[in-house]
């Protein structure tokens, strides 16, 4: 099972880039870490190749609304 832990986006017409990580509900092995550069570390800070960045807690509703 997988988990999303980023939604992107790009404007094709501007070019506006959006992108935000989102709190997992999964815990990350640390293959995939390593793999995919982003580390969860116990008190909820997310590492994106070894930069925090501030997480985003969205509620499916929201998502839904996004879609």
């Amino acid at each position: 099972m997988s988990d999303i832990t980023q939604i992107a986006a790009v404007h094709l017409k501007t070019g506006f880039k959006f992108s935000s990580y989102v709190e997992t509900t999964m815990t990350i092995s640390s293959e995939v870490q390593k793999v995919i550069g982003i580390s969860v570390y116990d008190h909820g800070i997310l590492s994106v190749n070894g930069g925090s960045v501030v997480l985003i807690v969205y509620q499916l509703k929201l998502l839904y609304m996004i879609v």
